[in-house]
């Protein structure tokens, strides 16, 4: 029992569902303690969007795929709320903005996931349409949250930076263990 229980903690299921908790709790707990839920709800969001896109890879590609999922969730959300109000541009963006999105997926898993979370971040745009300032002031929450999750997951990242090739050996050796008993 105590194995298993060891087992689980040290997956990477375990480690990433930690990660987004840390990452979309502390800033509701913080930004609920200053009566501001709303904002902190939104960076929340933030780095709930960026999560999917965080996949095992060396640092600098894990990095540059954060960072360019802040980038296109905080981007696609301000173009909605730009051109919403103008019928006549807005649906062709809208067309537009949902075919490129849905095309990042051919380039690989973490362009899939950056796709969904950027099909998913329109989807919620709606939700919560903005004018005048607060269109970049809610953007830009959004953003954040993307950047402080890459920083929770590089932190991750720094303290076991081999976690994933480890677990990934051991599976192989455990399968290949199975594969030859029941070959031999």
């Amino acid at each position: 029992m105590t194995s298993k229980i060891q087992k689980f903690i040290s997956g990477t299921d375990f480690s990433n569902a930690l990660k987004v908790t840390i990452a979309a709790v502390s800033p509701v707990l913080m930004f609920s303690y200053f009566d501001s839920f709303q904002t902190g709800f939104t960076i929340a969001l933030g780095a709930f969007f960026t999560f999917p896109s965080d996949i095992p890879s060396n640092l600098q590609h894990k990095v540059k795929g954060l960072l360019f999922t802040s980038l296109i969730i905080a981007g696609v959300n301000l173009v909605i709320n730009l051109c919403y109000p103008l019928p006549w541009l807005f649906y062709p963006v809208l067309i537009a903005l949902l075919f490129c999105i849905s095309m990042i997926s051919v380039y690989g898993q973490r362009a899939s996931m950056v796709s969904f979370a950027a099909l998913l971040s329109i989807s919620l745009a709606f939700a919560h349409l903005n004018s005048g300032w607060e269109m970049l002031h809610y953007s830009g929450l959004l953003f954040s949250g993307g950047i402080f999750y890459t920083i929770i997951s590089i932190i991750f990242f720094r303290i076991k930076p081999n976690r994933y090739v480890e677990l990934q050996m051991a599976e192989c050796i455990r399968l290949t263990a199975k594969y030859l008993k029941l070959r031999g």
